[in-house]
């Protein structure tokens, strides 16, 4: 019988000084009320694949099919404890690569499951996104590493953050002055970016919010390169 190799890989910021906070995790798990921000495929097979304890006399959906909130977190909790233990253990080893630590398992996948590493990897994902940035990973590594996508104030900027900093400057602007030599920058920009310019000021915030899942006014760096009114309305609109 032919055997391949099964790998799973998760993301950290090379450059932290701080290691994954596990803890942070488990404090957001708390606050998570929508099941539905956990991605599990087959939602009773794998709870009760995570939860043993369960007799098979609990109702783990409710009528909608939806997980029911308590066992969602339950099961979290599990999987974070896994994957705490799965990233310190032999089974487990990390290269470096484009300012990003990949952590990596993996095994053949005749005889049983890979490595207990791999399988904690992989239902690391059934988290919440939320969850899983809170406690320092980047869901999404084939992005360049930036505050937008989880690296966190903590790390050295990399060119994506200068780029960011410059779309949200200009785009945020009410008014641009030396505006033919804003105009090739915006323009530049616009290659890589929603362009500054086409849109008014706080629409700008709101669609690169929109875009890229992030708020700007969340990150030290960003915030500071945003107009301070603008700022102000798109905190004010977010409330509402």
């Amino acid at each position: 019988m032919d055997a391949s190799m099964l790998t799973a890989t998760i993301a950290f910021p090379a450059e932290s000084t701080e290691p994954p906070n596990f803890d942070r995790g488990r404090q957001l798990l708390k606050k998570i009320e929508a099941s539905s921000l956990f991605t599990f495929d087959e939602p009773e097979v794998e709870l009760e694949e995570l939860l043993p304890d369960l007799d098979g006399e609990f109702d783990l959906v409710d009528e909608n099919g939806e997980v029911l909130i308590e066992y969602a977190r339950r099961a979290g909790l599990v999987i974070i404890d896994s994957l705490e233990v799965a990233l310190d253990s032999r089974e487990t080893t990390f290269l470096t690569v484009a300012n990003y630590r990949i952590y990596i398992s993996g095994g053949l996948s005749s005889g049983g499951n890979p490595t207990v590493a791999t399988e904690a990897i992989w239902n690391a994902y059934k988290l919440p996104e939320s969850v899983l940035v809170g406690m320092g990973f980047i869901p999404d590594y084939e992005l360049p590493l930036s505050r937008a996508n989880g690296s966190g104030d903590h790390t050295p900027l990399t060119d994506t953050d200068v780029v960011d900093a410059i779309a949200l400057g200009l785009g945020t602007s009410p008014e641009r002055p030396g505006t033919d030599t804003l105009k090739w920058i915006a323009e530049a920009i616009g290659k890589v970016r929603d362009e500054p310019g086409n849109a008014e000021p706080v629409e700008y915030l709101k669609h690169w919010s929109e875009r890229y899942g992030f708020d700007p006014l969340s990150s030290k760096f960003l915030s500071a390169y945003i107009d301070e009114e603008i700022g102000k309305a798109g905190e004010e609109e977010s409330k509402d």
